[in-house]
C-alpha cells in the first residue's frame, strides 16, 4: 500500500518516558497499571519494558525498520540521480529501480526482500517512498537537447568566446549603448495555442487556428545592452516583394522576399544597411556587433561592409546561443509567447477568416514592444555575461552537459593508453592543469580597464578540453566494493577518445570576423565555393546539352483524363537512368513551393504540377482541386492581382 494511514498510536512512544515510568515502578516500588494510566501509556508495553530491563536486556522502541539503505546510501544514490539528470543522461524510473536491487546485491544490504529477487529490481512501493524520502528528485519530461549543444557548450569555448569579448572591449573602449546582439526568428501565420479553461476529464481540447500547417515570416531582430532597439526586419516567402506587406508593422520596419522566406546573404546585406543607418558607427565610436554563425552572417560580402562603416563582428561559439545570445536568453522566449497571444485576439475578432502572413506584421508590430522592454534586454545581457563583463557568470552546473564529451584531444589521447589495464568501473581521469597563458593586453590611454576583463584576458588557458588539469595526481582507483557508490555498478556514460580523422568542411567558432585573418579566410571560402558551384553548373548545362540532342527530358508532361471526361495536365518529374559515368554528375533538386519538402523525399507515383509562369513545382495533394488544366501558383497568382 504506497499511501498507508496508521490506525493506531502503537510504536510512538519515546524511551524517555518509558524510561521515567520504569523507574517510577521499580525504584519507588509504585504500581504498573497506575503509572501507565497517569503516563497514557499501554500497561502491557510498559510491563515487557521493565521486563526486559530487570533481565539486563537492552530495550527497542517502536517497530522493527525494514528499510533497505541507511539515510547515507539513499543520498549518495539521490546525488547520483542528479548527476545524470545533469549531464542529460537521466534514469528513467524502471532504470532506478533496477540499479537499486543491483546495488543491493553488490553491496550486501540487509532487508532485500523477497520480490525484489523475484522481479530482479525494487519495488514500486520502495521507488514511490524514496522519491519522498528525497524531496529534491521527482520525475519530469526532458527537453530534446542536440548532442552538438550539448557538448559544444564548455569552458573551453565560453573561455574563448569572453576573451575575444574582453579584448575588444577593451581595445575600443565600448560602452553598453554600443554592444548590440542581433538574431532571427520565424513567425508563423499558426502557433501553438495557450491553456484555456475547459472541462475537467474531456479527452481533447480544440482551439481554432488558421490552417493545419503555417507559413513561416523570419523577423530580424536586434537590440543593445541599454535596452534599446532596432526597427526589424521581415522576409516574406516571396519572390516579389513590395512595401505594402509591412503597412501594418512597427514604425521604420523593413522588408525583403525570396522564394523560402528564410534569411540569406542578400537580405542581411539589406539589414546590414537597415542597422547602420540606426546605430550610426563611427571610426571613433564604432559598434560591436554580437550574432551567431549562419552562413548569412559570415558572408564575405557582409563582413567588407561592417568593417568598411565600423561595425566589429563577434561570432558565438556553434552551439552555445541558449546561454550566450541575449536574444535567446530574455527577449525571444517572451515574443512568441506575445505572438501567440496576439493571433488569438486576431482569430477572435475575425471569426471566419484564416491568417496570411501579411498579418504577421501587424501581429509584431503589438508582441515586439511588449516583449522587448528594457529591463528585459538589460536583463538578458547581465545573464549572459556580455554586460557588465562577466566571464565566470556560468556554474560547473551549467556545463554538465558536456561532462559526457569532455576528453583529450588526440595528441593527449596515449595517456589513457597507461590505464588500459584497469576496469572501466575503477578509473578515474582527473584533470590536468596546463600552463597558463598570459597575453599583453593593450589598453587605451586614460581609461581603466575592468578588472575582471584584466583577470580574463591574463588567466586564459590554453584551448584544450574543459575537464583536464594534473595529471600527476590523476587515477583514484576503488579497489574494493566496501564504500557504497552507484557509479561503481553502472559508471556514467563518456565518449571514447577524439578521432584524428580530419573533414575538408570547416568547423565554425568564436571569431572576431572583421578581422583580417578572419576575412581573408572568409573570401577565400567562398572563392571555393564558387568555383564549385561553377563546376556542378558546367555539368547540368552539359546534361541538359546532352539531353536535348538525345530528346529526353527530365520534365515530362502526363496528361489523364478525369472521371468527367476533362483532360488534366499533370507535370512529373521523372528520374533520368544512370547510364556509364552520369552517376557522378551533379543534378538539380527540387521542392513543392507548398509544402516545401523535397522531391528526393516524395513517395512512389506521388505527382507534381509545375506553375506555367514561374516554372516551379508542387504536389498535386498540396493543390486545393486535383483537376487542374494548367496551375498558377499563389505567388505568381498575388502578383498578377496586386498588379
Amino acid at each position: 500500500m504506497r499511501n498507508y494511514k496508521r490506525k493506531t498510536e502503537r510504536g510512538k512512544v519515546s524511551i524517555e518516558l518509558l524510561q521515567r515510568a520504569a523507574d517510577a515502578v521499580i525504584k519507588d516500588g509504585r504500581k504498573l497499571k497506575t503509572v501507565a494510566r497517569e503516563l497514557e501509556i499501554c500497561h502491557m508495553t510498559l510491563f515487557r519494558f521493565v521486563k526486559k530491563l530487570k533481565a539486563g536486556v537492552t530495550p527497542t522502541v517502536g517497530y522493527y525498520s525494514r528499510q533497505v539503505f541507511n539515510q547515507d546510501q539513499e543520498k549518495t544514490l539521490a546525488d547520483y540521480l542528479l548527476k545524470c539528470s545533469s549531464i542529460y543522461f537521466g534514469l528513467l524510473p524502471e532504470e532506478v529501480r533496477k540499479l537499486a536491487y543491483s546495488c543491493a546485491v553488490k553491496f550486501d544490504m540487509p532487508n532485500i526482500p523477497v520480490s525484489w529477487h523475484r522481479n530482479k529490481e525494487a519495488g514500486a512501493d520502495w521507488f514511490t517512498s524514496f522519491l519522498k524520502r528525497n524531496p529534491s528528485l521527482s520525475i519530469r519530461a526532458p527537453e530534446a537537447t542536440s548532442a552538438g549543444r550539448a557538448s559544444s557548450f564548455n569552458r573551453h569555448n565560453v573561455r574563448e568566446f569572453f576573451s575575444k569579448l574582453g579584448d575588444v572591449i577593451l581595445k575600443y573602449n565600448l560602452l553598453p549603448s554600443r554592444i548590440w546582439n542581433l538574431d532571427e526568428t520565424g513567425v508563423t501565420t499558426v502557433l501553438k495555442p495557450k491553456k484555456i479553461v475547459a472541462a475537467k476529464g474531456v479527452k481533447q481540447v480544440g482551439a481554432i487556428v488558421s490552417a493545419e500547417r503555417g507559413t513561416l515570416v523570419t523577423v530580424e531582430l536586434a537590440a543593445n545592452a541599454v535596452g534599446n532597439t532596432v526597427p526589424p526586419m521581415f522576409i516574406f516567402p516571396r519572390l516579389k516583394y513590395k512595401d505594402l506587406f509591412i503597412r501594418d508593422g512597427p514604425t521604420e520596419s523593413i522588408g525583403a522576399g525570396n522564394s523560402s522566406g528564410w534569411m540569406t546573404a542578400k537580405e542581411f546585406l539589406i539589414f546590414m544597411d537597415h542597422f547602420i543607418k540606426h546605430t550610426k558607427p563611427t571610426p571613433e565610436d564604432p559598434v560591436l556587433l554580437l550574432l551567431d554563425n549562419h552562413q548569412s552572417h559570415v558572408d564575405i560580402d557582409v563582413v567588407e561592409k561592417a568593417k568598411a562603416n565600423s561595425v566589429i563582428m563577434l561570432s558565438f561559439p556553434p552551439h552555445c546561443t541558449h546561454n550566450l545570445q541575449p536574444l535567446d536568453v530574455g527577449v525571444n522566449g517572451p515574443f512568441k509567447t506575445y505572438c501567440a497571444k496576439a493571433q488569438e485576439n486576431w482569430l477572435r475578432n475575425n471569426p471566419g477568416k484564416t491568417m496570411s502572413i501579411y498579418e504577421i506584421p501587424g501581429i509584431v508590430k503589438h508582441a515586439w514592444p511588449l516583449a522587448a522592454t528594457p529591463n528585459n534586454i538589460m536583463n538578458a545581457f547581465k545573464k549572459a555575461g556580455i554586460s557588465p563583463y562577466n566571464p565566470d557568470i556560468f556554474t560547473d552546473e551549467d556545463f554538465a552537459p558536456s561532462f559526457v564529451t569532455d576528453r583529450p584531444m588526440p595528441d593527449t589521447a596515449n595517456i589513457s593508453l597507461e590505464l588500459g589495464n584497469l576496469e572501466p568501473q575503477f578509473q578515474e581521469l582527473a584533470d590536468v592543469n596546463e600552463p597558463q597563458v598570459h597575453h599583453d593586453m593593450e589598453t587605451i590611454p586614460g581609461n581603466e580597464p575592468h578588472p575582471a576583463i584584466i583577470e580574463s584576458a591574463t588567466n586564459e588557458p590554453q584551448p584544450g578540453p574543459s575537464h583536464i588539469a594534473n595529471l600527476s595526481n590523476n587515477v583514484v582507483i576503488q579497489a574494493t566494493f566496501s564504500t557504497f557508490s552507484p557509479e561503481a555498478i553502472k559508471p556514467l556514460p563518456k565518449a571514447p577518445p577524439r578521432s584524428c580523422v580530419t573533414t575538408k568542411r570547416r568547423i565554425r567558432k568564436s571569431a572576431i570576423l572583421t578581422d583580417t585573418p578572419e576575412k581573408n579566410a572568409l573570401a577565400e571560402e567562398k572563392a571555393r565555393k564558387v568555383k564549385s558551384n561553377t563546376k556542378i553548373k558546367t555539368k547540368v548545362e552539359k546534361r541538359v546539352k546532352k539531353n536535348k540532342v538525345t530528346g529526353t527530358n527530365k520534365r515530362k508532361k502526363v496528361a489523364s483524363k478525369s472521371a468527367n471526361g476533362k483532360e488534366n495536365v499533370k507535370r512529373k518529374v521523372l528520374q533520368d537512368d544512370n547510364h556509364g559515368n552520369d552517376s557522378e554528375e551533379e543534378t538539380m533538386e527540387w521542392y513543392c513551393i507548398i509544402c516545401y519538402n523535397l522531391y528526393s523525399n516524395s513517395r512512389p507515383g506521388e505527382q507534381w504540377i509545375e506553375c506555367v509562369m514561374c516554372k516551379n513545382w508542387a504536389h498535386s495533394k498540396c493543390l486545393k482541386s486535383e483537376d487542374v488544366h494548367s496551375y498558377v501558383c499563389q505567388n505568381c497568382n498575388s502578383d498578377d492581382d496586386s498588379d
